[in-house]
């Protein structure tokens, strides 16, 4: 029989070491996430200046259109 087994002391000593290594496991899962976040934060704070400056784009060309068109009536 394993004598870490009947020592509350051992017990509770391995568990918080478990404990340990699961704590900074997160930390460094936490980390990560934490510069992804920020790359995809960058990339979406991009897409959406393009997509404004698209947009705009489209509404001048349709302002222009719109009067090329009341030219030729």
């Amino acid at each position: 029989m394993d004598a870490h087994a009947d020592d509350p002391l051992a017990r509770l000593a391995a568990e918080l070491e478990r404990l340990s290594s699961v704590n900074l496991a997160l930390g460094e899962a936490a980390e990560q996430l934490i510069v992804h976040a920020r790359e995809e934060r960058i990339a979406l704070r991009e897409a959406a200046r393009e997509a404004k400056a698209a947009a705009r784009a489209a509404a001048a060309a349709s302002a222009q259109t719109h009067a090329l068109a009341d030219e030729q009536r």
